[in-house]
């Protein structure tokens, strides 16, 4: 089932313009809210869905693809998620393309419940990837015990076990769970951390710049993919106000080290991928503003780990 516009998904209107569906005006028509400011009732029939990717695109050495396209011989292909919310049974079936390696970027519960993340692991194992990867955010509150510990009664009516939640994922064999930690799959280094800056009180916050270096220099100056939930600032980082609140120090650590691919999510406004010289950055939310999972999955292909590395690995010494 192709996946349809609704209200807080990012469209493209008549003209090329890209904007976020504000209103549905009952009248066939969409209300938009465009990037350059101006609003407008556009005909339902008259906008698309904005994929947020230039299949094709080139950053470094690595490739944004279409799903239906081939791969080149002996690369790579990684499909990226993230913010799914509880709600990766209702993924449209167009959205689950076949792949070598599956990244999830966090939240993928809505709060953390136990049911909720049994419910994840087997939606991953039964997903056409060799590898999953698979990191925690801000929303799965039980895989943060020194946060659950004192805030449960805000979530929750009785208190979930956070050992049990975090093992119903973490054991389940349907993936690798990352936490401040590498994983090697196929060769390619991916390193998974679940931190953002603070935001509103959710878990797997930061608190003070201290904290963020502390966070950031665990991240490995040969790591080929970082898997963060936080996005660095100016990339994929913009909410619907227009305010960025990636992080800085996070942005400055992937520039120093040269990064090949950093895949966050948390900001799902920010949906989309781009290149900035060395480094591709994806954020692969796949819930709109409303929490509906119309977003697809943003694709991208890497060449042979040995191909990948020279440059990017150089350059990250250099600047460490």
């Amino acid at each position: 089932k192709r996946a349809e516009p609704s209200v807080g998904a990012s469209v493209v209107v008549p003209g090329g313009r890209r904007g976020i569906i504000e209103l549905d005006n009952e009248d066939g028509t969409w209300n938009v809210r465009c990037e350059d400011g101006t609003e407008a009732d556009v005909p339902a029939g008259d906008v698309r869905l904005a994929s947020g990717v230039d299949n094709g695109l080139y950053s470094g050495r690595a490739r944004l693809a279409s799903p239906e396209e081939p791969r080149p011989e002996g690369w790579t292909r990684f499909a990226c998620f993230s913010d799914t919310h509880g709600k990766h049974g209702k993924i449209p079936q167009a959205h689950l393309p076949e792949v070598d390696v599956l990244l999830h970027a966090g939240d993928f519960s809505n709060t953390g419940e136990i049911e909720q993340v049994r419910s994840f692991a087997e939606w991953l194992r039964g997903y056409p990837a060799k590898h999953k990867v698979v990191i925690a955010g801000n929303h799965d509150v039980t895989f943060h015990p020194d946060y659950y510990q004192h805030a449960w009664k805000r979530y929750h009516r009785r208190p979930y076990a956070c050992d049990e939640a975090r093992a119903a994922l973490a054991c389940s064999g349907a993936c690798q769970y990352l936490e401040d930690a590498e994983a090697e799959v196929l060769g390619y280094k991916i390193y998974g951390t679940p931190w953002q800056p603070a935001f509103c009180d959710w878990a797997f916050n930061l608190q003070s710049a201290a904290e963020s270096l502390a966070a950031w220099d665990r991240i490995p100056a040969d790591a080929d993919v970082l898997l963060v939930h936080g996005p660095p600032h100016g990339q994929g980082d913009e909410c619907v106000g227009g305010r960025r609140v990636g992080c800085q120090l996070l942005a400055a650590c992937v520039r120093e080290r040269a990064l090949p691919v950093v895949v966050a999510g948390h900001i799902h406004e920010g949906y989309g991928a781009a290149g900035d010289g060395p480094t591709l950055y994806v954020n692969a939310s796949t819930c709109n503003l409303s929490y509906q999972p119309v977003n697809p999955p943003i694709v991208f292909d890497l060449p042979p780990p040995d191909e990948l590395r020279g440059p990017c690995l150089e350059r990250g010494r250099a600047g460490s």
